[in-house]
């Protein structure tokens, strides 16, 4: 009884995280696509912007379990707003 108790307590309080078994599978052309044209990102080359991502993926993928669940989970959350979302924008998420 306890434990039926304990687990409707858990899931009513949303202190159940989903965690996933690696890092997010991003569409970098999405992510890149705008990179260079009139008023988006900063001047660089969607070349740049490429290369950025696929080293901030390896990166994540080799680090991603040295992260805690709810951090990987918020800030994965946080580069899908706005836009299509970033490998640049999670590992800088994740090592603030």
């Amino acid at each position: 009884m306890l434990i039926a108790g304990l687990v409707s307590l858990t899931l009513s309080s949303g202190l159940l995280v989903p965690v996933a078994d690696g890092p997010p599978k991003f569409n970098i052309d999405a992510t890149c696509r705008d990179v260079g044209s009139r008023g988006a990102g900063i001047g660089g080359s969607v070349s740049a912007c490429r290369s950025d991502e696929e080293k901030a993926r390896a990166s994540l993928a080799a680090k991603w379990t040295q992260y805690p669940a709810a951090k990987r989970n918020s800030c994965v959350e946080g580069a899908k707003l706005g836009g299509p979302p970033s490998y640049v924008q999670v590992i800088t998420c994740l090592e603030m």
